[in-house]
C-alpha cells in the first residue's frame, strides 16, 4: 500500500524530514515545493543563528563601557604569580586564590598585563570569545533528530542565557569571567569527548579544568555518569570518581572556607542555597522565586528520568552537563552557606544556573518532539522565548552591578597617586608590594593610558587659580543661573580622604573635577559624572550626572577645582559647608 500525505500534515512536518510516498516522488511540482520549503527553512535557521550573536554584541557594549581598572580579587592574585621585576613566578600559578586553584586564568591575567597594559576590558573581550566558543561547542551537542529550525532556536537560547544580563559581572569584572567561563568551556569540551568514548582527552580536559576553577571539580562525577550511560567497563566508571575524590580531598586539605556573615548553617539552609543557585537565571533579584525555580528544575529532571525517550544516546551529553551544573551548584551552596541567604543571587553565579537550565530545556524539548513532531514550530518559538526571557530577567541584577561599579575609577587615581589605604581591603596594602609589580609591568594605571579625563591637567601638573572664582551653592535653594556646586561629604582615610559633592556649569557643562593643594598642584581626582538624582529633583533644569567623587591626600588646605567644557574654572574648598551640616 502507498500512504498519502495530506496538505495539513505536510505543512506541520519538520523542515528537514523528507519522507515521501511513491506518488509524491513522481510529482515534480511537489518536489519543487518541498525543495522551496527546505531552502526557506534553511535560511530561516541561519538567520536565527545569526541572531544568536546579538547577546554577545550587547555584552561587548557593556564591556566597552566598563572600567579599564581591574577589581579587588585580581590584585591579590597578581602578587602571587608576578615577581617584583614583573616576571612570571611559575610556582605562584599554583597557589590558591579565594580557595580556588586558578593556574590557567592566571596565565590569562599575565597575558593581559604584559600584552594589553592591564586593561581589564581586553580580558573582558576574551571572556566574550570564550563564551562564544562555549555556545559553538553546545551547538555540536544539539540532537540531530530535531528539525533544523529548532536546533537553531536552541543555539539562540544558549547564547541568550550564557550572555544573560544576570551574568554581567563575569564580563565587566573580567578576572572573574576568565575563571568561571573558561572552566565551563573546558568542562563542556570534556563531556563532548566523553559521549564519543574518547576518554583520555576527556580526563585530560577535566584535569585542566581542575586547575582552572573549583566548579570544574564537578566534571568528574559527570564523566562517571556518562560512562555509566554508555555501559563502559567498570574501571572507566570508577576512575573519574576516584580521581575527583582525590582532587577534592587534596584541595580541602589546603583550603578553608572564608568567614561569612554568620548565618546559621543547617541542611535546610544548604537546600535553600542550592535551589536558589540553580534557579537564579529565572528570577529578577528575588531569592524566594529563584528557590522555587530551582525546585521546579530538579523536579523536571526527576520526571524526565522516568521517560524512555529522555534516555537516548543523543541526550547523554545533556544529562552529563546537568550533572556537572548540579554538583557545581552544590559546591557553591555548601561553601558559601555562611554568606547570607541572598548571596546565591550574586551575578557571578549565573553560569551555573544556565548550565543546569539549558539541558532541561533541550531534553524536555526532544522528548516532546518525539511524541508530537508536527509541532516543531511551537518548540522553536518556545526555545527562543525561553532564552530571551532569561536574558531580560537579568536587568535588575545588571543594574546592581553597574551601580556597584560606578565609583570604581576612583581607585585608579588612588593607585597612581599612592593612596592605597583609601579603599581598605579593595587594594592590597603596601606589604603586598603591588605597586612595584604594576610599575615593572607598565600595568594600568602605571602607563600612558592613565588620565584624569580632563584632557589636561594630570597628576603633578599645576593650576593657576589666580582670578578663578569660588563656586558656591545656589542661593535660597533656587535653580542656579551660573556655575554652582558644593562638597557635601568628606571621608577621612589613613593618609588620604575621599571627597564627594556636585557641580554644574549650567549652560557650560562640567568636563571634570580635580583636587589641588595650596600651591595649585594637582594631587587627586576621580569621577565627575556620578548620578545625583537628588540634585536633579531639587533644582529644575540641572542634569542628574552632576556628582563627583575624588580621592586626595590628607591635606586641610585641599581644594576642588571644577573645569568646565569651555576651559573656564571654578574652585571650592574640599570641606563640607557649615550650612550643609545643619
Amino acid at each position: 500500500m502507498t500512504s498519502t500525505v495530506t496538505t495539513d500534515s505536510a505543512e506541520d512536518s519538520p523542515p528537514d524530514q523528507h519522507a515521501d510516498d511513491a506518488r509524491g516522488a513522481q510529482e515534480p511540482g511537489r518536489w519543487a515545493e518541498r525543495l522551496r520549503r527546505f531552502t526557506t527553512t534553511s535560511w530561516l535557521a541561519r538567520l536565527i543563528e545569526l541572531l544568536a550573536l546579538v547577546p554577545a554584541a550587547a555584552m561587548s557594549i557593556e564591556v566597552a563601557r566598563a572600567s579599564k581598572l581591574h577589581y579587588v580579587d585580581y590584585w591579590y592574585a597578581l602578587v602571587r604569580f608576578v615577581n617584583l621585576d614583573g616576571s612570571l613566578d611559575f610556582g605562584g600559578l599554583f597557589m590558591s586564590s579565594n580557595e580556588h586553584l586558578i593556574a590557567i586564568p592566571s596565565l590569562m591575567y599575565y597575558g593581559d598585563a604584559t600584552l594589553a597594559g592591564g586593561d581589564q576590558r581586553v580580558l573582558g573581550y576574551v571572556d566574550i570569545l570564550i563564551a562564544l566558543a562555549t555556545v559553538l561547542l553546545i551547538r555540536f551537542a544539539i540532537p540531530k533528530s530535531l528539525p533544523i529550525v529548532v536546533r537553531a532556536s536552541i543555539v539562540l537560547a544558549s547564547s541568550a542565557l550564557i550572555f544573560s544580563l544576570h551574568g554581567l559581572h563575569n564580563f565587566t569584572h573580567a578576572m572573574s569571567g576568565a575563571a568561571w567561563l573558561t572552566a565551563n568551556l573546558i568542562s563542556v569540551g570534556a563531556l563532548l569527548f566523553a559521549v564519543k568514548g574518547k576518554w583520555w582527552p576527556a580526563w585530560g580536559m577535566a584535569l585542566l579544568g581542575s586547575i582552572t576553577y573549583g566548579t570544574a571539580f564537578a566534571a568528574w562525577p559527570s564523566l562517571a555518569l556518562i560512562a555509566i550511560m554508555r555501559k563502559e567497563p567498570m574501571w572507566r566508571r570508577v576512575l573519574p570518581l576516584v580521581t575527583g575524590a582525590v582532587i577534592v580531598v587534596g584541595w580541602m586539605s589546603v583550603n578553608h572556607n572564608a568567614a561569612g556573615s554568620g548565618t546559621e548553617s543547617d541542611i535546610g539552609t544548604a537546600i535553600f542555597g542550592l535551589f536558589a543557585v540553580l534557579g537564579h537565571i529565572w528570577a529578577a533579584n528575588n531569592t524566594g522565586f529563584a528557590v522555587l525555580a530551582g525546585a521546579v528544575i530538579l523536579g523536571g529532571y526527576g520526571a524526565l528520568a522516568t521517560v524512555k525517550a529522555a534516555r537516548t544516546p543523543e541526550l547523554r551529553f545533556w544529562w552529563g552537563l546537568a550533572c556537572h551544573a548540579f554538583f557545581g551548584g552544590a559546591m557553591i551552596a555548601v561553601s558559601r552557606i555562611d554568606f547570607g541567604l541572598d548571596y546565591s543571587q550574586h551575578s557571578r553565579y549565573t553560569s551555573i544556573s544556565v548550565l543546569v537550565s539549558l539541558p532541561l530545556l533541550v531534553i524536555a524539548g526532544t522528548v516532546v518532539h518525539s511524541f508530537v513532531a508536527r509541532h516543531w514550530r511551537k518548540l522553536a518559538v518556545g526555545f527562543a522565548v525561553a532564552g530571551v526571557t532569561g536574558f531580560a530577567l537579568g536587568v535588575p541584577t545588571a543594574n546592581t552591578v553597574r551601580t556597584e561599579d560606578i565609583d570604581h575609577d576612583i581607585q585608579s587615581v588612588a593607585l597612581r597617586a599612592g593612596y592605597l589605604n583609601a579603599f581598605g581591603w579593595a587594594l592590597p596594602p603596601t606589604g603586598h608590594q603591588l605597586v612595584p609589580r604594576l610599575e615593572a609591568l607598565g600595568h594600568y594605571p602605571f602607563n600612558d593610558s592613565f588620565t584624569l579625563g580632563c584632557g589636561g591637567p594630570e597628576l603633578g601638573d599645576h593650576i593657576d587659580l589666580g582670578g578663578v572664582k569660588r563656586m558656591v551653592p545656589p542661593e535660597g535653594g533656587r535653580t542656579p543661573a551660573s556655575p554652582a556646586g558644593t562638597v557635601d561629604k568628606v571621608e577621612a582615610k589613613p593618609g588620604s580622604q575621599l571627597v564627594w559633592g556636585w557641580a554644574t556649569g549650567v549652560k557650560d557643562p562640567v568636563r571634570c573635577t580635580v583636587l589641588v593643594d595650596s600651591t595649585g598642584k594637582v594631587v587627586g581626582g576621580g569621577v565627575s559624572d556620578r548620578v545625583r538624582s537628588d540634585i536633579a529633583q531639587q533644582y529644575l533644569g540641572i542634569n542628574a550626572d552632576t556628582g563627583f567623587g575624588m580621592v586626595g591626600p590628607d591635606d586641610p588646605d585641599l581644594r576642588v577645582v571644577v573645569i568646565l567644557e569651555s576651559g573656564a574654572k571654578r574652585w571650592m574648598p574640599a570641606e563640607v559647608d557649615d550650612e550643609d551640616q545643619k
